[in-house]
């Protein structure tokens, strides 16, 4: 009798057994000859695809002269003290195409949006009750200063009714100059001026100041403010360029948006 050795169980086997591991060997074969077959039809398929998609990239035309805003998560860039996490505090950079008017630089806010500001000017956060942390963009001396944050009423006409009727939110010696209810293409937006003998967190500037607080809503749906703040005594005009300068480049978070005209 011819006996042959089973590696599976590690003892020699007879004829009966032989016969059963050669059929199990051939069933193995084929076993394994399906199963690379089926790799390589695999593998054709994602390189089809993979070509497909490669194509269809690159040849996908870029918007031109578009800003995407981008929001990044506020602990990866805000440090605890308030500042950018640069060690400065966030002095603006122009953009590389230019076109604000003379004197500001269009800003990519960490907190994702684009907001044209003056080139001098320092950024800090502090706390908010609703998305991203406030925004200041402040001139060195504390005298003037633009506010960027999120507003949280349904509108932006009842987010400044509700703020001019709460006697703890608004400043010492506020005295409305005016309030009204804005459209703009389409969109609400409000409007807010007044003066205040002084802000809370800022320094005294010897004086009154002007603020003009612009609440809307963005061409990505959501509510924001951006408020100008500044000494009364040189009149108002420094605060509506300097609101308007931001307005008119301001870009939400996660949103394409074509640059303004240059001026």
């Amino acid at each position: 009798m011819v006996k042959v050795f089973d590696a599976d169980r590690q003892e020699w086997a007879g004829p009966d057994e032989e016969q059963r591991i050669v059929a199990l060997q051939r069933r193995d074969a084929a076993l394994q000859r399906q199963v690379l077959r089926g790799a390589v039809v695999g593998l054709s398929v994602c390189g089809l695809a993979f070509g497909t998609w490669a194509l269809g990239w690159k040849d996908e035309p870029q918007p031109a002269g578009y800003f995407v805003a981008r929001e990044v998560p506020p602990e990866q860039n805000t440090k605890k003290d308030g500042t950018d996490g640069t060690g400065t505090e966030g002095t603006a950079s122009p953009s590389p195409t230019g076109g604000p008017p003379f004197g500001y630089a269009a800003v990519a806010d960490p907190y994702g949006f684009r907001v044209a500001v003056n080139k001098d000017w320092n950024r800090t956060t502090s706390d908010s009750q609703h998305g991203f942390r406030v925004v200041h963009y402040r001139s060195a001396d504390g005298s003037r200063r633009l506010q960027i944050y999120k507003v949280r009423e349904a509108t932006p006409y009842a987010s400044l009714q509700e703020y001019v009727s709460d006697p703890n939110a608004t400043p010492q010696g506020f005295d409305q100059l005016s309030l009204d209810p804005l459209d703009e293409d389409g969109r609400p937006a409000a409007r807010l001026e007044y003066l205040a003998d002084s802000l809370r967190g800022e320094s005294d500037i010897g004086g009154t100041w002007h603020v003009i607080d612009h609440r809307f809503e963005s061409v990505d749906g959501q509510l924001y403010a951006l408020t100008s703040y500044g000494p009364a005594a040189d009149g108002y005009d420094d605060e509506q360029e300097v609101l308007d300068a931001a307005l008119s480049w301001f870009c939400p978070p996660d949103t394409e948006c074509p640059e303004p005209a240059s001026g």
